[in-house]
């Protein structure tokens, strides 16, 4: 492919400086007063807890290349891409690390970019994630092809470009890349193109968490006392009035730090007005808040330690299995298929398909998974080395043949009959 020409300078901020602007401006201000934006969403611990859960949750699910040798699924561990999307996608990431990382920009931002680092004509050396805000724009042209204006800042990712031709210098800042030089993993979106941004549709309601935590660590820092009203039974003209006030507060600002007396003279009257939480409905406002973060992220309360109830162990297997089935799953079928468009050739698609092992988040107890196990093997689905695959036990000689228990007994008993 040939060198990409240069761009001429644009008079227009990254989107990450832009964000930074708006954060400090307020531009991304609700109506709770709160400049809300994917990175400042992180600081409410709702959010946190549930970005954390799901992307340690996805980054420890290994994701294998599977190859299709007739009716026969195996796993393709000699094949290229193997490595790198099970083991390690760069020199300097695990696959966990990135695995994770994809995870976290994509509840947060909704995308989820990476640079394939390859020479033309040949197989992708290594997955090299983009920070956060570094796609400018995503341009479809119209025979549908996407272009990607990447504003390039890792080192590793500008020699990267550098060696491949598709930069002129190492140092340049916005690039275009065609999109066989970009895996685009995107949440829901409403074009095909970008994914949606859920803080961005959900910043009032994580507004209204942050506001709630600042007001509470205010009125904590005060001692839950809002502040103290000052009655004088004269009337006080503007200046006697800002004298007045100004030496109030030089003298008693820090009272409650200092625990110092007040001496009110000229016969003034002092009333510390209480605020009580529960009577402003304070804790129910944040458990709904805290509901409907969990919502949007499809985390259920217990999971990250929350709710009003403790589950009991029937009902905590059945949220997480829930978690697992409409939290989890959804995700890694969709990283499946990103991997499929954007990761493999047409040719390779005929013969490999990526899969997440998502059978550790499916596991019981022992006893249930052994009874799992045992109609797996007498419904002939499993072969009993199948089965003790999973529990990373060896396999036994023999173990291979799809034998029910009952044709087993009853092949014995032939056996013996014809002896």
């Amino acid at each position: 492919m040939g060198i990409v020409s240069r761009i001429r300078p644009q008079a227009r901020f990254s989107e990450y400086t832009e964000n930074l602007i708006r954060e400090i401006y307020g531009g991304f201000s609700t109506s709770s007063g709160v400049s809300v934006t994917s990175d400042t969403a992180m600081r409410l611990i709702t959010v946190q807890n549930c970005i954390r859960l799901r992307a340690f949750v996805i980054g420890h699910l290994p994701c294998h290349i599977m190859e299709k040798d007739g009716k026969n699924r195996n796993v393709a561990e000699d094949f290229y891409l193997y490595e790198l999307l099970h083991d390690q996608p760069n020199s300097w990431m695990t696959a966990q690390d990135f695995w994770s990382m994809c995870e976290a920009h994509v509840s947060l931002r909704g995308n989820f970019y990476v640079y394939k680092a390859q020479l033309p004509g040949r197989p992708i050396r290594e997955l090299i994630p983009l920070k956060p805000g570094a796609v400018q724009e995503v341009v479809q042209h119209p025979d549908y092809r996407l272009t990607y204006k990447v504003a390039i800042e890792d080192e590793q990712a500008v020699r990267a470009a550098y060696d491949d031709g598709y930069i002129t210098a190492a140092g340049s800042q916005i690039k275009e890349f065609p999109q066989e030089k970009i895996a685009h993993f995107r949440g829901p979106t409403l074009d095909g193109i970008v994914g949606m941004n859920p803080i961005q549709y959900a910043r009032e309601t994580a507004g209204l968490g942050i506001a709630e935590e600042r007001f509470l660590a205010r009125s904590i820092g005060k001692g839950l006392h809002p502040g103290a009203v000052i009655k004088h039974p004269l009337p006080l003209n503007a200046p006697a009035h800002a004298s007045l006030r100004e030496n109030l507060k030089k003298k008693y600002a820090k009272l409650g730090q200092s625990w110092d007396f007040m001496l009110i003279d000229e016969n003034m009257d002092v009333v510390f007005p209480q605020v009580k939480l529960v009577d402003a409905q304070y804790l129910e406002q944040m458990k709904m808040n805290e509901a409907q973060i969990c919502g949007l992220y499809r985390v259920p309360l217990m999971l990250i330690q929350s709710g009003d109830k403790a589950p009991t162990y029937a009902s905590a297997e059945q949220f997480f299995l829930n978690f697992s089935i409409t939290g989890i799953t959804p995700d890694c079928v969709n990283y499946e298929k990103t991997i499929r468009r954007d990761l493999l050739t047409p040719e390779e698609r005929k013969k490999y398909y990526a899969k997440f092992n998502i059978d550790g988040l499916l596991r019981g107890d022992f006893k249930t998974r052994m009874e799992g196990f045992q109609i797996g093997v007498n419904a002939e689905i499993l072969s009993p080395n199948e089965a003790r695959e999973k529990i990373d036990m060896n396999p036994y000689e023999g173990g291979d043949e799809f034998r029910t228990r009952t044709s087993s007994v009853k092949q014995d008993k032939q056996e013996v009959k014809e002896k």
